[in-house]
């Protein structure tokens, strides 16, 4: 039987994608299903759900370059020197093709290809030339609403984050994006090795009503953390960490000096989600679907968070909604307790080390508020996809194809080490001590992340100049391991009924509100009894299409 037999065609020209935004569609859509619940196959009648065989690409891991620290049970590898290279590929990737991107920036805006010898002396290297349009995170959904919208000059690579797939992307996928699945499937991909050298879990966030569409980029198993200030706990001769809640509280009252101008910390409601273990979204009770807000764990966490800021150990900017001093208040310790993604942690040492020779960020064991055995959520497997337009050409897929596996070298190859830092001599310089790159001032202005955005190859720590801080980055990881949880859905893309996409949107000035004061618990029964009558129980039964059981 055909796995979407009762589905509506996903059939579509470009031109028919304009009507498509306005057309409501409640069957569920899902990255990793191969069949919707109710559809009459045997796997929908049992609930079960998973994804086609033979959709994801085979894993065969190679290892160019063994990491000083290896990877536990997912955990990130780290490099505490830097390698002597290798070379992964042995031909030039490109025969002349020309290529658009659009990918997102973060921070400072990297210049175009007519005005960086970096992206014109890459593409002298790989053997075809890619424009870049680079935009900022902040306006990127708006800019990919135009472009799908009018389904006009969609570029041959479109970088996407999974909270920015626009509304009924995956009625676009079928007209507008090349399957990869044809290409890259079980072992097909061991064609291309450095493809096959990302995880299976990465490929999983890839698949989109059965069929392999994104190219991911890996995340590492935890997005992050709760830090505190090792060194100024070691002056205050604070040594014993919180174990449950009432401790941590406890300690956020005694680290507090007003006078001397010291907060506990910043606005510590993602350590409190941490402290009560909220679920990302959905949770399973008796074989039911519970959802977040109706949990018990988010109303302990707003309620302790609420006791947080009631007790003033909350920065006074923090609790005014400053949060783009966070890092600035932590490093130059006004706070000593922040929350943070652990692609943070090295940034912070290498930034304030300079000036504070002791400066030592560390992240705090794990716990949950109760004491019991710590727990948390691991973070998805790849949050950010490209997608490749479709193409007629099967010479120029096969270049697309080349140029992927090049671009996902992994760390410890000559290919990665160039899309990474650029050259020698233009934009780094060895350092004499580590003989790792430092970028120049042309390096720091030109390269950025650009081609890795395309396909990211597995997920790796490295800072030759700081390697007791990778040491500490990777056994804190890899001990970590045993703590973490699955949560409900992991590594599908569900994408959600348009008109219920934004229930949850109410709950963001909520929380803000309760943690502060503002408003009460029982404003959260009155949004919750609103959201289950607004189309959360709806929302429920959507997804409850989704479980395994």
């Amino acid at each position: 039987m055909n796995a979407f037999e009762g589905v509506p065609s996903l059939k579509t020209s470009r031109r028919g994608f304009l009507g498509l935004l306005g057309f409501a569609v409640l069957t569920p859509v899902l990255a990793s299903c191969t069949t919707a619940a109710g559809s009459g196959s045997a796997a929908a009648g049992s609930g079960a759900i998973g994804i086609p065989k033979g959709v994801l690409p085979n894993y065969v891991p190679v290892e160019y370059v063994a990491p000083d620290i290896p990877g536990l049970d997912g955990s990130t590898p780290g490099f505490l020197e830097w390698p002597k290279l290798v070379k992964s590929v042995d031909k030039v990737p490109g025969v002349g093709g020309s290529y658009t991107a659009m990918t997102p920036t973060y921070g400072n805006v990297v210049p175009g290809l007519s005005d960086s010898k970096y992206l014109q002396q890459v593409n002298d290297e790989i053997g075809a030339k890619f424009d870049f349009r680079f935009t900022d995170n902040n306006a990127y959904p708006d800019k990919l609403q135009a472009i799908f919208a009018s389904a006009k000059d969609v570029p041959d690579f479109v970088t996407i984050a999974e909270h920015n797939i626009p509304a009924r992307f995956d009625q676009a996928l079928p007209g507008l994006f090349q399957d990869m699945g044809e290409y890259l499937s079980g072992d097909k991909v061991e064609k291309y090795p450095n493809l096959a050298n990302i995880p299976t879990n990465a490929w999983k966030s890839c698949v989109f009503e059965g069929k392999l569409y994104g190219l991911p980029y890996p995340s590492d198993r935890m997005s992050g953390s709760s830090f505190y200030r090792k060194d100024l706990f070691d002056e205050m001769g604070i040594t014993e960490m919180p174990k449950n809640a009432d401790e941590f509280f406890d300690l956020t009252v005694e680290i507090t000096d007003e006078k001397a101008g010291r907060w506990a910390g910043n606005d510590l409601s993602e350590t409190a989600k941490l402290i009560y273990a909220v679920p990302p979204k959905w949770k399973r009770e008796s074989g039911k679907l519970v959802h977040k807000y109706e949990s018990d764990e988010y109303r302990g966490y707003l309620e302790f968070t609420a006791k947080l800021f009631a007790a003033g150990v909350i920065h006074p900017d923090a609790v005014a909604g400053n949060s783009g001093e966070n890092k600035a208040r932590f490093e130059s310790g006004k706070v000593l307790l922040t929350y943070d993604g652990y692609s943070g942690w090295i940034g912070s040492h290498v930034r304030t080390v300079p000036t504070t020779p002791t400066y030592n960020q560390q992240p705090l064991p794990w716990f949950v508020h109760d004491g019991s055995t710590p727990r948390f959520f691991v973070s998805s497997p790849a949050k950010i996809m490209t997608f490749v337009k479709k193409q007629d050409d099967p010479a120029r897929m096969d270049e697309i194809l080349d140029l992927l596996n090049y671009i996902a070298a992994p760390f410890g190859t000559t290919e990665q080490a160039l899309l990474q830092n650029g050259f020698e001599g233009v934009h780094w310089e060895a350092d004499p001590d580590t003989g790792a790159p430092v970028k120049t001032e042309l390096g720091l202005k030109e390269v950025a992340s650009t081609y890795q955005w395309l396909v990211r190859p597995p997920v790796t720590q490295n800072a030759p100049q700081y390697p007791d801080v990778v040491t500490d980055y990777c056994n804190f990881m890899a001990d970590s391991m045993q703590y973490g949880v699955e949560p409900e859905f992991y590594g599908m893309q569900i994408l959600e009924p348009v008109r219920l996409a934004s229930l949850s949107q109410p709950f963001n000035d909520l929380e803000s509100d309760i943690v502060r004061g503002r408003k009460s618990l029982d404003d959260l029964d009155a949004a919750i009894a609103t959201w289950k009558n607004g189309g959360g129980d709806e929302l429920r039964e959507f997804y409850a299409g989704y479980l395994d059981v």
